[in-house]
């Protein structure tokens, strides 16, 4: 193989795949990117078996071939090439990459060894633009799980029904929720692995295109132009999380979002070890207050409207600021 290639798409490409990467002992091969020449361009793979991706680049080809390449070494010394191009060569196992002002040689791996990355027939059951499709699972990716107890709350849930995708996602703690509009052939449901939701917003960054989902029973595939993403999806029925949103509420009240945040991280700084804090609502002003023992305690004041009850509630300020980061919008609604 040898190839020529522009120094920052091929750093965009590798940093879109390097991330699926865990270091692994008893299959060093999953430590590598696989380089192969592919149509006029350059296919970039990376695996742990549980997430595969594929990402395409433009390159002069000079000679077809393919190469396995240790991702952490070529990724460390690409971040600090500052040549507009670089030459890729590969004789057997041994991987030339030149610049006008770099030479450097670096051992690779077998290829025959490199995992095969499923694929799924490009038939997309939906699409959804990559910018909205990142904000959203952004957007409830916090309330995710980390746990093995239980796989299904360790993922974001996908909810295609009736032109609309509802994305959800809990621990049992706290639940977030985002509605977004779409066309698809048909209603569906799956539930989205923690670190395949990384992933999916990881590489599209920079990226505003359709992308296309197609799901089978237990995988799943997105693509753009450029890309390809497969993973395994968690097996396991999602909780009937509707059931405790409730219908109707006592009491709202439309706050600064600004201003929330502030005296929330404030008040921060006085909780008990439980991390809580104590939201009261009455006439026009949300008071914030937390005590703890051992650094003394506080009290703040917001302004806000209310319609119809004061109300009080104490809660984890963890989880209200993760809340409060992802809402665009200057107000915010407590009910």
């Amino acid at each position: 193989m040898n190839i020529i290639i522009n120094q920052k798409k091929l750093l965009t490409a590798v940093r879109a795949v390097e991330k699926v990467i865990s270091r692994n002992v008893s299959l060093p091969i999953l430590n590598a990117i696989l380089f192969k020449t592919d149509s006029g361009r350059v296919k970039l793979s990376a695996t742990n078996l549980e997430i595969g991706i594929n990402y395409w680049i433009g390159a002069k080809i000079e000679e077809t071939g393919e190469v396995a390449i240790p991702a952490r070494i070529f990724s460390d010394f690409l971040n600090n090439v500052t040549d507009e191009k670089v030459s890729l060569s590969a004789v057997k196992n041994v991987i030339s990459i030149n610049s006008d002002n770099y030479k450097t040689q670096i051992l690779g791996m077998e290829t025959k060894d490199f995992p095969i990355i499923p694929k799924l027939k490009k038939e997309p059951n939906f699409k959804i633009n990559s910018q909205i499709l990142k904000n959203t699972l952004a957007s409830v990716f916090d309330s995710t799980a980390v746990t093995e107890t239980r796989p299904e709350l360790s993922g974001v849930y996908v909810n295609i029904i009736g032109g609309r995708a509802e994305f959800a996602a809990t621990d049992s703690f706290r639940l977030s929720e985002k509605i977004i509009e779409l066309s698809s052939d048909g209603n569906r449901s799956f539930i989205l692995p923690r670190n395949t939701a990384v992933e999916i917003m990881r590489v599209l960054e920079g990226i505003d295109e359709n992308i296309s989902f197609v799901v089978s029973e237990n995988q799943i595939m997105i693509y753009g132009e450029d890309f390809e993403l497969i993973s395994r999806l968690v097996d396991g029925h999602y909780p009937e999380y509707k059931r405790v949103i409730p219908d109707k509420f006592i009491s709202l009240a439309r706050i600064n979002k600004v201003a929330l945040e502030k005296n929330v991280r404030m008040a921060s700084i006085f909780s008990s070890t439980i991390s809580d804090i104590k939201l009261n609502v009455a006439k026009d002003s949300l008071e914030i207050t937390a005590k703890n023992s051992e650094r003394g305690e506080i009290t703040a004041n917001v302004a806000c409207d209310i319609k119809n009850k004061p109300f009080e509630v104490s809660i984890n300020y963890h989880y209200l600021l993760d809340g409060l980061k992802i809402i665009p919008t200057e107000n915010v609604v407590l009910e």
